[in-house]
């Protein structure tokens, strides 16, 4: 990710000084910590276990607390942004029961792959989203669900935030007679933006100043024109000249307690900027339009369709990120939207606790109301990661489902350790 070398150290200078009302709002968030999180870390199993509800609100009040700061970070503008994601997971667990009671076996398995893409420009944008959830059994048939979306934007100009899209998506499941597939058309509002360059020069200010290097905390100009050599990380020659520069700007505001950074400071410094991993981005984008089922999954025949589907992120911290994503659809060409429609909310929510302890949570809604019947799935899952060392992890996660016809939630409690080897 880059900035355009035609903009120059002269532009820098210009978008920065733009910044300097913001600096106490930007000073409060950096040193500003939330013990939120810590919430849900401290919840014994049994009360996870016996207290999904209050768990469920307490998500709530944890994803929406933030909005109450200042939020510097979203203020930050990159003219490019490209940030992408691939999940898989994958378990199976296989049990005979040595006493011949059938149903104490087990013989059940899940593979999950989660791929998403955002990329957007002053010109044009475009997302991708690709999710599969595939029960596996060997001793019968395999239930499953895949769903894809994208979309394609234009916008009417590089200064305003309304745009033209056209996208498809399409869905399958072992439970339809055929593949899902649709296309529509439609125009937006909105814009997203890679703020992690930012976020990245507050994380190598905090740890300056933690580890006693500076003084005080860099100033907001400082900051952004750190930022910018960050985002502006393809124009150097090698990685090493971007490093004298972050240093010349660091040692340039007299802050530096012993004259210059010492190797550790730089280390640290290569070490934030280097990982890919870290990625904060703002913004959001309302889509409406109309579509038309090329394929029913049901059999049916094919409808005219409305549209209505948002997205919004944005981060109070270096530490957090918070998205919010639905959609919303009539079904079968009724424009009765109240007792035929389908519908889709997910909220995420992840937090750095500490250097090596990150906590991803997220819940997601779903209904399918057909002629006034529901056909609500509910699913929440809480995820605390440890990193022990840079290739390594240990996951301790909590999922609870709820479906049509349950009883009760569906519990999940998983401890996994990973580690890349290559």
């Amino acid at each position: 990710m880059s900035f355009p070398r035609s903009m120059g150290k002269e532009s820098c200078a210009e978008a920065t000084r733009a910044g300097e009302s913001e600096r106490t709002s930007l000073t409060q968030a950096r040193e500003g910590f939330s013990c939120q999180p810590l919430i849900v870390i401290l919840l014994s199993l049994d009360e996870v276990i016996h207290m999904k509800q209050w768990l469920l609100v307490c998500l709530v009040l944890l994803l929406f607390g933030t909005t109450v700061v200042a939020m510097p970070l979203c203020n930050y503008r990159s003219p490019r942004t490209d940030i992408f994601d691939l999940a898989i997971s994958f378990s199976y667990h296989y049990y005979n029961d040595p006493y011949g009671f059938a149903d104490y076996d087990i013989d059940t398995g899940q593979l999950k792959v989660d791929y998403t893409r955002l990329f957007d420009s002053p010109e044009f944008g475009f997302d991708i989203a690709a999710k599969s959830d595939i029960t596996i059994s060997v001793s019968s048939l395999s239930p499953f669900l895949t769903t894809a979306e994208g979309n394609f934007k234009r916008y009417f100009s590089p200064e305003v935030l309304y745009f033209g899209f056209a996208g498809a998506s399409g869905k399958s499941a072992s439970s339809y007679k055929t593949i899902g597939l649709e296309v529509k058309l439609g125009v937006g509002y909105g814009r997203f933006t890679d703020v992690t360059p930012l976020a990245k020069a507050m994380k190598i200010d905090a740890y300056l100043v933690k580890k006693g290097s500076i003084s005080k905390h860099l100033d907001d100009l400082d900051l952004e024109a750190i930022a910018y050599e960050i985002d502006s990380i393809a124009t150097y020659e090698t990685f090493a000249d971007l490093l004298d520069v972050l240093q010349e700007i660091i040692e340039g505001t007299g802050f530096i307690r012993v004259g210059e950074l010492d190797a550790l400071d730089i280390y640290e410094i290569a070490r934030i900027i280097e990982d890919e991993n870290y990625v904060r981005y703002c913004g959001g984008d309302v889509k409406v339009g109309i579509g038309y089922e090329l394929l029913d999954p049901l059999g049916e025949p094919n409808d005219l369709l409305g549209t209505v589907s948002f997205n919004y992120a944005f981060t109070t911290t270096p530490q957090a990120q918070f998205l919010v994503q639905g959609a919303l659809s009539t079904l079968s060409g009724s424009y009765d939207i109240l007792r035929t429609h389908e519908l889709e909310i997910t909220l995420g929510y992840n937090y750095l606790i500490a250097k090596r302890v990150t906590l991803f949570s997220s819940y997601s809604f779903s209904r399918q109301m057909w002629d006034g019947t529901p056909t609500d799935i509910h699913s929440l899952s809480l995820d605390l990661v440890l990193t022990p060392i840079e290739y390594a992890r240990v996951t301790l996660g909590i999922q609870f489902r709820h479906e049509p016809y349950f009883l009760e939630w569906s519990q999940d409690i998983e401890l996994s350790i990973s580690m890349d080897l290559l």
